[in-house]
């Protein structure tokens, strides 16, 4: 066959897979949507529907729906708008309120919820389906020979037959659906038929085959027609059409279990004999029931609901039949199937006999006794009889199995036990008592020993003596005739112990232990097949006990692993530093507590999440090459708004490349400690300093004023010398100004605790300033309502709010103006001085608090800010400098309220 062409049949086979499984999906939808329904069946006629069949005990018959009734309202639309009105009407919210019209007369009446009615029936055969296209499916998968791809079909076929149902509305998919099931129900049994003569063993000639499609063309012809005809027409031809399928089903069945019976008369080769006698059995399982219970009396027009029902469960063994057939799995043996299957039935025989025995007896034994006392004894037999069903089950499987087998059924039972004990691994100590105890049991010898000749059995006599006789051995005979003046003493106390046979178990090439044993009973020599056997157990305990020792070689080794790998993990988890692991695409991988603690998050909630949005504005850069550790100082500002420092260090996972290790410290405390003592070192040296200089220079500076002042009461302001004198004198004063600011700059002071009324306190700076402002304007808000009341020294903040004042009008031009205001938010009050000036320099940041750093052009000593915060800071409160909208300086302070002045809300004063 061309490639283009099979390409094309394969397109057009996947195809109509997809289209036949999709359909269905839909069409289970429907059905299933009908197991809860209102009950009734109607047609439309005109905006009404005309009720053509209620279902006993439905939610519409308990409404008082009857046939020929017409419902023109439903929810108050016209009753013919609903899509599918018995379902529309099952469906929440109830009741449904309907407008009836029957027998002339106008009834409203209420459709309650309905119960739900599953059809267990379309289930069961649902399931069907589906495992007859899973089948299906993986076989022409495995397979590519033609009879796969017939099989292919059949599967098909029979899925969409289990599945497709017309239901619902009669609308363009209830057609599609219908046409479809009609489609592959005609073509099943030709397909049916068509696989038996090409599969296992093909018929001589195929020409003929393609004329077994020509009743199934005929039939699917003839089902578009009846959608054309009127509603009771269609219902007749279709029953007509569904009788006349039978009859071609059962021909065709007929025809199949002919050609059955043809290849079970003939002998070929004993994979197609298997392969015949699985396909025989499925079929004759699965389809026998069928045909006679269902197709056949539905055929002749006498057909039982409940035989039919009962027919399709056997029909799940026939695809499990084809598919082992063809794929030739060796799933089970058919002789291992029907000894299950006798076992199973003569329990349940077995089970059932005894059960009605025990109800005859009882009846006459217990005449007196009350019905109910019956029931319950008779219920509780039934409960002990269902208990000793498996045991019964499996004692008849034995007896089965030792007529199955006859001689050789202990030989494979002992073997069987052998290789479930072999079959797993297990500690040496296990696995050496579970030898001894198989030997013991399957033959009854004594004594039974497994000497280990590499623990401690080998430094015996007995050991040295076993490892020299077994020395490339499988087995030694130890015989009491052999002893002599020359024999070796510890032979001779084995045999006084018992001991007559030794069997070598060999693991790793070397020679590891012996099976020593006795006579059966004590008294019976082993026979040649009991050695044989004997020596093929002790082989596969060779094997065993070699992958005993390496799986106990191996468990402690996972067991270090395990407590280092615990150990490890402890250590992370109990570390007050996070850690992170991160994936090649910066996702969290794994994160300790401390890790979840710093960013205020969960650890699961951390998992698969971007670190950039657990830290956003971190970035980790480049990944370290090889052993480098990158470590560096950022900022990070958590979901509660607290800023924090931390120290990030990266490094590459030790044995995943692609993965890094981020370790993440909070040193916001250290840093705050280390500012803290950086600053006190530098107030203290200040302090030194400022003594120093108050010590050096108030004395001249002292002198030089008195001087300036004498000589100023001596001068007359017209001496041109007055000027020079009276400046002299300003510089004086400004140099002891300096010199009192720096001592008061580094005198550490306590925090007053004086309630004090900041509106007064700001109205007092005011006052104090006014005079200097000139042409500038000063407005203050806050001077009406209530007192802001704070803890603190009055002084010490008019201080700070004159320095505020003062640096305002020297930014501030001529003619501007400063505005003052009060604001009460929540426990602290906030103070807003806002000028018009030139704004805060761009590289000035935190130095404009530092001491001597001024933006000045003269005047200016760089202490006033620096004086101002250490009083604010003392007080608990802070202070800060931001850009005025629209140019200029906001500098702002916040304190907070004492007690009894607190609101919980913002509040303007004014």
């Amino acid at each position: 066959m061309p490639r283009g062409l099979k390409i094309l049949l394969l397109t057009v086979a996947v195809a109509l897979t997809a289209a036949t499984v999709g359909l269905a999906f839909v069409s289970f939808a429907r059905k299933v949507a009908t197991f809860r329904t209102a009950g009734f069946a109607a047609e439309r006629a005109g905006d009404s529907l005309v009720i053509g069949r209620v279902e006993p005990g439905s939610a519409a018959e308990a409404a008082g729906l009857r046939p020929g009734d017409r419902i023109v309202l439903a929810d108050g639309r016209t009753a013919a708008s609903l899509d599918w009105p018995e379902k529309d009407l099952g469906r929440r919210p109830f009741p449904h309120r309907v407008v009836v019209l029957s027998n002339g007369s106008i009834n409203a009446l209420a459709i309650q919820e309905p119960s739900i009615r599953p059809d267990f029936t379309y289930l069961f055969l649902a399931f069907v389906g589906l495992l007859y296209l899973a089948i299906g499916l993986f076989t022409v998968a495995r397979e590519r020979a033609p009879a796969s791809r017939v099989f292919w079909a059949l599967c098909l076929s029979s899925f969409a037959i289990y599945v497709l149902t017309p239901a619902g509305p009669h609308d363009s998919v209830w057609k599609i659906t219908w046409l479809a099931e009609d489609f592959f129900r005609a073509l099943l049994p030709a397909l049916l038929l068509h696989l038996f003569l090409i599969f296992p063993r093909p018929v001589r000639s195929r020409r003929l085959i393609p004329l077994l499609y020509l009743p199934a063309a005929a039939y699917v012809a003839a089902q578009p027609v009846l959608l054309n005809l009127d509603v009771r027409e269609a219902a007749r031809a279709a029953e007509t059409a569904t009788r006349l399928w039978f009859l071609y089903f059962a021909l065709y069945a007929i025809a199949v279990l002919a050609r059955l019976a043809n290849l079970l008369r003939t002998r070929e080769s004993p994979d197609a004999e298997k392969q015949t006698r699985w396909v025989v059995l499925g079929v004759t399982v699965g389809l026998a029931p069928f045909v006679l219970l269902s197709a056949l009396p539905r055929a002749l027009g006498f057909a039982s609901p409940l035989l039919s029902t009962v027919a399709v469960v056997p029909l799940v063994f026939i695809p499990l039949a084809f598919a082992w057939a063809i794929l030739r799995w060796r799933l089970w043996d058919v002789e291992i199937y029907v000894r299950e299957a006798v076992a199973a039935t003569g329990a349940v025989l077995l089970g059932g006999m005894t059960f009605v025995l025990l109800n005859a007896l009882l009846d006459r034994t217990l005449v007196g006794m009350a019905d109910a006392g019956k029931n319950v004894i008779a219920f509780a037999s039934g409960l002990v009889l269902a208990s000793l069903l498996v045991p019964v089950k499996r004692r008849l499987t034995d007896a089965l199995e030792k007529i199955q087998y006859r001689e050789t059924y202990r030989a494979r039972r002992a073997l069987l036990d052998v290789a479930r004990d072999f079959s797993t691994p297990r500690p040496k100590e296990e696995l050496v008592n579970a030898v001894v105890r198989r030997v013991e049991e399957g033959l009854h010898v004594v004594p039974c020993s497994l000497f280990l000749l590499e623990n401690g059995d080998g430094d015996t006599p007995e050991g040295a003596l076993l490892a020299a006789r077994l020395s490339g051995e499988e087995m030694w005979r130890l015989r009491a005739s052999a002893f002599g003046p020359g024999d070796h003493p510890a032979a001779q106390h084995l045999h006084a112990m018992g001991y007559r046979t030794f069997f070598a178990m060999h693991s790793g090439g070397k020679l590891a232990g012996a099976l020593g044993v006795g006579h059966k009973d004590g008294r019976v020599p082993l026979s040649s097949e009991d050695e044989s056997l004997l020596s093929a157990v002790m082989a596969q305990a060779g094997l065993a006990y070699e992958n005993a020792r390496l799986y106990g070689a191996l468990a402690d080794r996972l067991e270090e692993i395990r407590a280092l790998q615990q150990y490890q993990e402890s250590v992370i988890r109990s570390s007050s530093s996070g850690i992170v692991v991160l994936d090649g695409n910066d996702s969290v991988h794994s994160a300790n507590p401390a890790f979840a603690q710093l960013v205020r998050r969960d650890e699961a909630e951390l998992l698969t999440r971007n670190f950039s949005e657990i830290l956003p504005g971190v970035g980790l850069g480049n990944a370290p090459v090889g052993d480098e550790e990158k470590t560096f100082e950022t900022t990070f500002t958590g979901p509660d708004g607290v800023g924090r420092d931390l120290r990030v260090s990266i490094s590459r996972l030790q044995g995943a490349p692609d993965r890094r290790v981020v370790l993440v410290d909070d040193v916001t405390d250290r840093l705050k400690m280390e500012r803290a003592l950086a600053e006190r070192e530098r107030l203290a040296s200040l302090g030194i300093l400022a003594a120093g200089v108050a010590h050096e220079v108030n004395t001249p500076i002292a002198g030089l004023s008195s001087y300036a002042q004498l000589l100023l009461s001596e001068t007359s302001p017209g001496d041109p010398r007055y000027a020079i004198l009276k400046k002299m004198e300003r510089q004086t004063f400004r140099a002891a100004h300096l010199v009192n600011n720096l001592l008061e700059f580094a005198r550490p002071r306590k925090r007053a605790e004086v309630r004090t009324d900041l509106k007064a306190v700001l109205a007092n700076a005011a006052e104090s300033v006014e005079t200097s402002f000139g042409s500038r304007q000063l407005t203050v808000s806050g001077d009406g309502g209530a007192p802001v009341e704070v803890l603190g020294d009055a002084r010490e903040l008019e201080q700070v709010f004159v320095n505020l004042l003062t640096n305002a009008r020297d930014a501030s031009p001529e003619d501007g103006t400063i505005s003052c205001e009060v604001l009460r938010e929540g426990d602290v009050a906030r103070v807003s001085i806002a000028d018009r000036g030139t704004g805060i320099p761009p590289d000035a940041g935190d130095r404009l608090f530092q001491p001597f750093y001024t933006t000045k052009k003269a005047g200016g000593m760089g202490l006033g800010l620096a004086i101002s915060r250490d009083i604010v800071l003392r007080h608990g409160g802070d202070i800060g400098l931001a850009p005025r909208e629209g140019g200029g300086t906001v500098a702002w302070v916040t304190l907070p309220l004492a007690s009894g002045d607190r609101s919980g809300k913002k509040e303007r004063l004014s």
